[in-house]
């Protein structure tokens, strides 16, 4: 935001500020609030149903970029309830699922009940290799992790990594729940192990 729209939404009172000598004091928040637009409603709908799945699963390109820009930014907020009623302009127009019904809580002033729908510990069922693939690569670009940075922080090898996001299955169920434990995601399940000849095998093929 350049300057002289911030001077007139001041001159306006849309945004409160204090004079100090030649320089104007603004609150922080206010003025990313200020610069924050409702969604289009495109952009709702793909977030909502990212919420929804609790994945970017067919999302490519900008889509999948300024979504996990947006649950991410969710994730890190203390009032994530805001942060929806700013995206969606103050009013609910989606079909209804688990993102747009946290958008009606947050509409209705329940900002405890979004703030622990979105950081309350994630438990997920992942017993296709699928799922696994889809939760971790998911979730690694939404909180902005390389793939080698992933790998390090979990301490695995950055194949075993790329083996997990290509669904292929492994002999050790090791590096899946590092990486899981990083990601801050309880698996109920995981896929049943490799056998290691035909593991390598199918890795190969895939590389």
């Amino acid at each position: 935001m350049t300057e002289r729209p911030v001077r007139a939404l001041i001159q306006q009172g849309k945004l409160k500020a204090q004079k100090v000598g030649r320089t104007w004091q603004i609150d922080d928040l206010q003025l990313r609030r200020a610069e924050r637009r409702p969604l289009s409603e495109h952009s709702r709908l793909v977030l909502s149903r990212a919420l929804h799945n609790r994945s970017l699963t067919g999302l490519s390109g900008q889509d999948r970029k300024r979504t996990a820009k947006r649950i991410a930014e969710q994730q890190a907020s203390d009032n994530p309830a805001a942060l929806l009623i700013d995206w969606w302009g103050g009013k609910h127009s989606c079909p209804l699922n688990f993102g747009t019904n946290l958008v009606e809580h947050a509409l209705a002033g329940h900002s405890a009940h979004v703030f622990e729908s979105l950081h309350g510990t994630r438990h997920e069922y992942l017993r296709k290799p699928e799922d696994l693939a889809d939760v971790a690569s998911s979730e690694r670009l939404i909180q902005r992790f390389t793939q080698a940075e992933l790998a390090d922080k979990a301490q695995v090898s950055l194949a075993d990594l790329k083996m997990i996001e290509r669904a292929i299955r492994l002999p050790s169920p090791t590096p899946s729940r590092r990486i899981l434990r990083i990601l801050s995601i309880e698996p109920t399940a995981l896929p049943t192990l490799a056998v290691v000849g035909r593991n390598v095998e199918k890795a190969s093929r895939a590389n």
